[in-house]
């Protein structure tokens, strides 16, 4: 459908989880509420900008030194605007 699977997949998990419950309306608000904030973040950037730094930052030191050898850990990155 042309819409990237990084916006549709935290997506449908929010609405999957408020229709198990029952509560489609507060559902949908809230999916849409990700979708749009989703589509924020990655506003300028490839589709594959939010996967990846969000495995670097929350895998273990020794895990991420063995995959990603030209990155530091994650304690002692910068975020710098």
């Amino acid at each position: 459908m042309g819409i990237p699977w990084v916006e549709v997949a935290p997506t449908l998990a929010v609405f999957g989880v408020f229709a198990m419950q029952a509560y489609m309306l507060i559902g949908l608000l809230a999916a849409s509420a990700v979708f749009i904030a989703m589509r924020t973040i990655r506003q300028g950037k490839g589709d594959n900008y939010l996967p990846p730094l969000s495995v670097i930052e929350h895998l273990p030191n020794g895990v991420t030194q063995r995959y990603f050898r030209h990155t530091p850990a994650s304690e002692q990155r910068y975020w710098l605007n």
